[in-house]
């Protein structure tokens, strides 16, 4: 029998990157990790001690050597968040959009099958034009790390044309799952479990009138998992749940969950927030034949169960 294929993992120590790893060894790659930090931190998994896991940051030679013998890549790597890249857009263009292009320019050398990259449903459209938001909307985004996230896109068409690095693009909508790093300023439902487990008050930037899309981790996994085996001539999907649900919906619906009262404190809008962000995942259902299976009353009554436990994370530990 001839050994596993070698996948590699771009930030596989990070919230999504332990779930593709984890489901990646249960259908029998073989799987190294590249990340800043190397293993993920804190108490492991038995699972984990069968990752191969190199310490490089995402664009440095250690980083572009540990492509050697990959079968296919998954690009899941980010040093900066939507809401704080417009900080220090310059750091965020050099870590991670000129990072990309070295790996892209090593893939194609070291003769990577297929790369597979996350890129981010909730900001590369930028406002709202129409809803659901499908994958042919205008790109206008408002903060720094949509427009790097842009760019990869740019640059993965650029070196399918010009290197034959073929690849595979899918924006994902607001993931969220039970062993989310709440410490984090990412992740609204991940803050609002946490914080109304604890009896904390809630944050909310804005009115809360605003709506998003929530996709589950494991949803988003299986999306990954199926793009990198799609043989169709689309290579562009949006991931979400298809439904919009405003920041005070959430609350109420946790609220209607939890046996103690909520909290809620405003905050002053931010600019780098859209007024309305929701998917149209039509594509990826008839293309993929993916279709997310957790929904978001299911998830939250994870969320709640697994905060009210206190289980500890998936060791976790930066992209």
């Amino acid at each position: 029998m001839s050994e596993a294929a070698l996948t590699v993992v771009l930030g596989g120590s990070g919230f999504l990157g332990r779930h593709l790893c984890r489901s990646l060894l249960t259908a029998g790659c073989r799987v190294r990790s590249i990340s800043r930090s190397g293993a993920p931190k804190g108490p492991g998994e038995p699972w984990s001690s069968q990752i191969e896991w190199i310490p490089a940051a995402l664009g440095t030679p250690e980083a572009a050597s540990a492509l050697r013998q990959a079968d296919s890549v998954f690009h899941l790597a980010c040093t900066t968040l939507p809401s704080n890249s417009n900080a220090d857009p310059a750091f965020d263009l050099e870590s991670n959009l000129v990072a990309t292009v070295r790996t892209l320019e090593a893939a194609a050398i070291l003769g990577v099958r297929r790369l597979v990259f996350v890129s981010s449903g909730g900001t590369v459209y930028g406002p709202a034009q129409q809803v659901p938001i499908p994958e042919n909307h205008p790109t206008d985004p408002i903060c720094s790390y949509g427009i790097h996230k842009l760019a990869v896109e740019k640059y993965l068409h650029l070196f399918r044309v010009t290197r034959r690095l073929d690849s595979m693009v899918l924006r994902v909508a607001n993931m969220y799952g039970e062993s989310q790093d709440c410490s984090r300023p990412l992740g609204a439902i991940a803050h609002f479990t946490d914080h109304a487990v604890k009896g904390q008050p809630i944050e909310i930037w804005g009115d809360g009138r605003t709506l998003r899309d929530y996709v589950h981790v494991e949803d988003v996994v299986a999306a990954l998992v199926r793009a990198a085996a799609y043989a169709g001539k689309e290579r562009l999907f949006n991931i979400g749940s298809g439904r919009g649900v405003s920041l005070l919906e959430l609350v109420e619906m946790l609220r209607s969950r939890i046996s103690k009262p909520l909290t809620v404190q405003h905050l002053p809008g931010r600019e780098c927030d859209v007024a309305e962000n929701v998917l149209d995942i039509g594509r990826a259902r008839r293309e993929l034949g993916w279709f997310p299976a957790v929904t978001l009353e299911m998830g939250l009554e994870r969320m709640i169960g697994a905060a009210t436990a206190a289980r500890p994370p998936l060791a976790p530990g930066p992209a």
